[in-house]
């Protein structure tokens, strides 16, 4: 008498229902990796700004009170802030910055460095095969404080890249600076030591303009066109310094 064995197996449906499991699974284990890397992307970027700033922060607290000559005072020429960037003359050294909207629309009027200058270690912007350097925000030498005085033109120097070194562009985020302020009161001033009280505030974040408001102060809502909420990132920040002799 013949016996048929019967073989065990999957059939065609089962098959498919098992490779539709794996493949959410799969999906579902990459969207995973996806936010992760999203978040980890966001985190080291609020890192770079935070540590960027401080690092700013401190740079101008010390080169302000070591600053025995420093004023508002626009016959002092020590200060100066334009819609496109400006520069801040301290004695032994001068700190010159582009505002990011300068940087991205290649403003004529923006702080440059003489051209065809080759500088290590800046902002390099290619344009087709050419390298542009610009500035974003840097601290050059300069015990005159020439970068600060403007000819009978109202032309300001091109700044020298012997010594300058360059603030903001450390990182691997493109960081560049929003704003930036002095201002002081003349009650914030002690006429028996010659101290003043100067606030500084500064904004500093991405400069991808298509994901930030108008006025480049804040980044879009995410339901808003153009957001980018894992990229975007912009942060204002105010320190108050007591300058020595530094009365208004």
């Amino acid at each position: 008498m013949n016996h048929k064995v019967r073989q065990a197996g999957f059939t065609l449906i089962e098959l498919m229902l098992a490779m539709a499991f794996i493949a959410m699974l799969l999906l579902a284990v990459a969207l995973m990796i996806i936010q992760v890397a999203n978040i980890y992307n966001r985190g080291t970027l609020l890192r770079e700004l935070n540590q960027t700033s401080r690092s700013i922060g401190k740079e101008l607290e010390s080169a302000m009170r070591s600053s025995s000559t420093f004023s508002l005072d626009p016959t002092a020429k020590r200060y100066v802030n334009n819609q496109w960037g400006g520069r801040l003359c301290l004695g032994q050294y001068t700190y010159v910055w582009n505002y990011g909207t300068a940087l991205s629309a290649v403003n004529p009027n923006r702080n440059v460095y003489p051209t065809g200058a080759v500088v290590p270690n800046a902002n390099i912007v290619k344009t087709g095969s050419t390298n542009r350097y610009e500035i974003s925000f840097v601290k050059v030498p300069d015990s005159g404080g020439l970068y600060c005085v403007a000819s009978g033109l109202g032309v300001y120097p091109n700044i020298s890249p012997t010594g300058a070194v360059e603030l903001l562009r450390s990182g691997d985020h493109t960081l560049v600076l929003h704003s930036f302020n002095i201002v002081s009161t003349p009650t914030a001033t002690d006429s028996l030591s010659g101290q003043q009280l100067y606030k500084v505030t500064y904004t500093i974040g991405t400069n991808d303009l298509n994901a930030l408001n108008s006025t480049q102060t804040a980044c879009k809502l995410p339901n808003v066109s153009g957001a980018d909420p894992n990229y975007c990132s912009i942060q204002q920040f105010t320190i108050v310094l007591r300058v020595v002799n530094g009365v208004n």
